[in-house]
């Protein structure tokens, strides 16, 4: 067989669109012939016009092992990964291409450690930032970066983080990130006078910094209109030599510091300008197509679903299955600004609650892995139930204390509580709940990004509101007796009645210290941050009427 013939052959069939014929030539080429490098090239082009990325993957994967120069075939595959999110492949191939490169393999090893971040296999991604350092870098002050992220959000080593930053910030003062991650940490933390000073450090180091002159806002209250803050703000907000994406954070911190000062009106137009630059960057929101997403995760986890998988009492193996005893998560959820971060904070002050904080593993694991959820995703869980369990009890039992009830703190887990409970039969919700008005307005007044692009018009944030208590119907009707409802309208009525019952839900005793929630010192991630560190007040129910006016302007009362 004249194999450059043969390719060729194939070539032209496929130029002519005969497809079929071409591909088995191919084929049969490389049975006989496994190592043929123009034959794996042709496929490849073939596989890709196709948009067959299965094809592709093994034809790359070929091209990896014959080729002497297989550096040019790891971009292609590395964002099929990509595409994929199959972030563990990933880091994988730039770690072969370390092992490749030996003396020069920093940068394949920073790309390594960051795509183990998104896998969610932080303490493999920190030891591998950590060669980083030993070996060096350009722009090392990232490999800190990355690296105090880790310890804050996902290892709760927040001390570690600090001194991971301050470190950093010794070798390269003049990194004004540095000093704005610090802040953020040091607001976590409740350290007002450090986060203040280090966003005030950050933004003299780096004038054009405007996130860290927005968000000296978010941590004192503003009590003049003459406060310097503000001008300095308007000055930035109102000139025509800074981009409108940079004016952002800005507006939002401007609207925030004219409802302190009591300037409602005009807090809201901030509030609005800055939502509809907002809106510019962010991709739309659809009443439409969120309607049929609520509606197909109802029909999909149905009564019918759950009675299947159910099993009887005798059947059930508590040693091999923990999760369906007590030792279930209790998880809080509900629309975003509900009172969840508050809710989890009087646990917190509870002496048998550990505190799971925002765990990201069924958000990620279904972005990642079920980009098409609802659909198709009931046989996929049911087949890699076990695997799926065993891989988030390991992520969320490393917060658990001994004898301790843990709490799973993440807003939009109600999205998901189908799979949770497919998962975790015996585990118990929080459902956080708040006015509709105090809540979407609660909401509008901050900036959230582009998974919640649906917050930058009210009208949205309304609408996404009564699809969330839609949604949370139907799991009522399913669950209704491990569903606990905290209102945070009545638990600043009667917090101590409320709070008791609060725990007798999860079969705790009462203690005192739970009133004093605000008074413990942990970290909280949250745009809650402030507010769950001030004892309960009537003034946060009922803050819409404050803005009726301009509600009543837009037809929304």
């Amino acid at each position: 067989m004249n194999v450059e013939l043969t390719v060729n052959q194939a070539i032209r069939l496929l130029n002519k669109n005969e497809i079929s014929a071409g591909q088995e030539i191919l084929a049969q080429l490389l049975l006989a012939n496994p190592e043929n490098l123009q034959a794996h090239q042709v496929m490849v082009k073939l596989a890709f016009n196709l948009k067959d990325i299965a094809l592709a993957e093994v034809h790359l994967k070929a091209l990896l092992k014959i080729s002497d120069s297989s550096e040019q075939y790891l971009n292609p595959l590395i964002e099929l990964y990509c595409h994929q999110k199959r972030w563990l492949d990933v880091s994988a191939l730039y770690l072969e291409l370390a092992k490749k490169q030996e003396s020069n393999n920093a940068t394949a090893l920073f790309n390594c450690a960051y795509y183990l971040k998104l896998a969610g296999k932080f303490e493999d991604s920190v030891a591998y930032y950590n060669k980083v350092l030993e070996i060096g870098i350009n722009d090392q002050h990232e490999v800190y970066l990355n690296l105090a992220t880790i310890y804050s959000e996902h290892l709760s080593e927040a001390e570690k983080a600090i001194d991971t930053l301050n470190s950093a910030i010794a070798k390269y003062p003049n990194q004004d990130a540095l000093r704005y991650n610090l802040a953020n940490l040091y607001e976590q933390l409740g350290d007002k006078e450090k986060a203040l000073a280090s966003f005030q450090s950050a933004f003299s180091k780096n004038p054009k910094n405007y996130d860290a002159l927005a968000r000296q806002a978010d941590i004192y209250k503003v009590k003049d209109k003459g406060d310097g803050l503000i001008s300095r703000m308007e000055s930035v907000f109102n000139s025509t030599n800074v981009l409108d994406t940079q004016k952002i954070n800005i507006g939002y911190a401007l609207g925030k510091s004219h409802d302190d000062c009591g300037e409602y009106s005009l807090a809201f137009d901030f509030y609005q300008q800055a939502n509809r630059l907002d809106q510019q960057t962010l991709p739309q929101y659809s009443q439409k197509l969120h309607e049929e997403y609520i509606s197909a995760i109802i029909n999909t986890f149905d009564n019918a679903w759950f009675e299947a998988i159910k099993k009887p009492a005798d059947e059930v193996d508590n040693d091999v299955n923990p999760c369906v005893t007590n030792q279930s998560p209790i998880f809080i959820c509900g629309m975003f600004r509900s009172g969840s971060t508050l809710c989890e904070q009087i646990l917190a002050a509870h002496s048998q609650v550990s505190i799971g904080g925002e765990q990201e593993f069924f958000h990620r694991t279904i972005v990642n892995n079920y980009p098409n959820y609802p659909h198709y995703v009931r046989e996929n869980i049911e087949t890699n139930k076990t695997q799926m369990l065993d891989a988030y009890l390991k992520e969320i039992n490393q917060f658990r204390e001994a004898g301790c009830q843990l709490t799973d703190k993440r807003p939009d887990n109600f999205l998901y509580l189908g799979v949770i409970k497919t998962l975790m039969p015996q585990a118990k919700i929080i459902w956080t709940r708040r006015g509709m008005l105090d809540n979407c307005l609660s909401v509008f007044f901050l900036r959230l990004g582009a998974s919640m692009s649906y917050a930058t018009k009210l009208e949205n944030t309304i609408h996404f509101y009564q699809q969330q208590e839609r949604l949370m119907s139907h799991w009522k009707l399913l669950f209704c007796d491990d569903i606990y409802e905290f209102n945070y309208d009545e638990l600043i009525d009667e917090p101590e009645t409320y709070i008791k019952n609060l725990l007798s839900f999860m079969e705790l005793p009462w203690e005192e210290r739970c009133l004093k929630f605000h008074q413990i010192e942990n970290q909280v991630k949250t745009a809650s941050v402030w507010q769950v560190r001030q004892p309960l007040y009537k003034s946060s129910s009922g803050r819409w009427i404050n803005y009726q006016q301009s509600l009543k302007k837009l037809t929304l009362i």
